[in-house]
């Protein structure tokens, strides 16, 4: 195997497929959502009917990806409110 086929071979990104339609190679281990392997690929079927979802984890992701600090606190709020449809979530349970 050449370098950079272990690239060509990967599968397309889980959350951006879901999210946008469309996507690009898994990032792999560069993901912050790598642990042995892809973690949100072992969820996909529960994120295949919640694109806003799996938009949000990508969001965060690219945030992460960017350098950019996440505040916990927040991006559990944005999760919460998104899976709150009945008003029966805490934000402190996500």
């Amino acid at each position: 195997m050449h370098p950079g086929d272990e690239r060509l071979h990967r599968q397309l990104c889980t959350i951006e497929l879901i999210a946008e339609g469309h996507a690009e190679r898994c990032p792999g281990q560069e993901c912050a959502f790598w642990e042995n392997g892809c973690a949100l690929a072992r969820i996909e079927m529960e994120l295949d009917g919640r694109p806003e979802v799996a938009g949000l984890l990508l969001d965060l992701r690219r945030e992460i990806e960017a350098g950019r600090a996440i505040e916990l606190e927040a991006a559990r709020s944005q999760l919460a409110s998104i899976l709150d449809e009945g008003g029966e979530i805490d934000s402190t349970s996500v």
